[in-house]
C-alpha cells in the first residue's frame, strides 16, 4: 500500500528554449557601450604611418640616452669613490697638516720679484677653530663659504654663480672667481697633500706656482681631495688646517 501511494512525479525536461519573448531578452548580452576614451586608445593603436614612425623614432633615442646615462654616471661614480678611497687613505694626522714648513714672518725677493727666501721669528702659537674669537671664525665663513658647515666638500651652487659672475663681466668661466669652499681652498694650501722638496723644485716659488694653477684638470683633483679631507676630517679641524695655512 505505502509503495502503491508513493508515487514518482512525473519527469519534466528542462526549458532550455524559454518561450516568452521577455526571458529572451533577458538572456540577450549586454551592449558595450564604447567611450570616447576607449576610441582614443584605439586611434593610438592604429595610428601609423609618419607620426608613428617618428614617434617610435623618439622613444628608441629617448631610451638610448637613458640607458648611456645611468651607466656613464655609475661608472663616474665609482671612479669618484674610489679617488676619494685612495686620497683618504693617504691622509696623515691633522696636527701634522697645520705648517709643514718653518718660514720666517719676512718675506725676501730679488730684483725680479721673486721669493728667494723668509727670514724673521714666525708666530710660534697654533689657532684652532675653537680657541679663536667667534667673531674671527664667523668672518671666514661669511666671507669665504657661507654654507660650509652644511656643503660636502663641493658647492655646485657656488661654483655656477662664480662661473656666472665671471662670464658677465668677460672673463673665462673659471677666470677671477673660482666658487672653491673652504674645504677646496684646504687641498690648495696642502698643494694636494705634495710637500717641498727641495731636490724636486727650482724654488720654493715655483713650488708655490704649481699649487696655485688653475687649470680644469687641477680643479678636479682638489674637489677629490676635498671630498676626501671632509670624510677624513670634521668641519672645525679643516677650518684649523685652514686658518693655520691661509694668509
Amino acid at each position: 500500500m505505502s509503495d502503491k501511494k508513493r508515487r514518482k512525479a512525473p519527469l519534466v525536461a528542462d526549458k532550455r528554449y524559454p518561450s516568452k519573448p521577455q526571458q529572451m531578452a533577458k538572456r540577450r548580452k549586454p551592449v558595450i557601450k564604447r567611450t570616447a576614451k576607449s576610441l582614443g586608445k584605439g586611434r593610438k593603436r592604429a595610428r601609423g604611418g609618419i607620426i608613428g614612425f617618428f614617434q617610435s623614432i623618439f622613444r628608441w633615442v629617448l631610451r638610448l640616452i637613458w640607458g648611456v646615462s645611468w651607466r656613464f654616471a655609475m661608472v663616474l661614480a665609482l671612479i669618484l669613490g674610489t679617488s676619494v678611497a685612495y686620497v683618504y687613505s693617504t691622509l696623515p694626522d691633522m696636527t701634522s697638516m697645520l705648517d709643514g714648513r718653518a718660514r720666517g714672518s719676512v718675506t725676501l725677493e730679488d730684483f725680479r720679484g721673486e721669493v728667494f727666501a723668509w727670514r724673521g721669528d714666525q708666530f710660534g702659537g697654533v689657532v684652532t677653530a675653537r680657541s679663536v674669537s667667534p667673531h674671527l671664525k664667523n668672518a671666514i665663513i661669511a666671507t669665504e663659504d657661507k654654507r660650509f658647515y652644511r656643503h660636502f666638500g663641493i658647492s655646485p651652487r657656488g661654483i655656477a654663480s662664480a662661473v656666472r659672475i665671471n662670464l658677465s663681466e668677460g672673463r673665462g668661466p673659471l677666470s677671477g672667481h673660482g666658487g672653491s669652499t673652504i674645504s677646496q681652498q684646504t687641498a690648495k694650501l696642502l698643494c694636494l697633500g705634495v710637500t717641498y722638496d727641495p731636490a724636486a723644485w727650482e724654488s720654493e716659488a715655483a713650488y708655490e706656482a704649481d699649487c696655485r694653477r688653475g687649470s680644469l684638470w687641477r680643479k678636479a683633483k682638489e674637489a677629490i681631495y676635498a671630498l676626501a679631507l671632509e670624510v677624513k676630517y670634521s668641519m672645525d679641524e679643516i677650518l684649523t688646517i685652514y686658518m693655520n695655512r691661509a694668509f
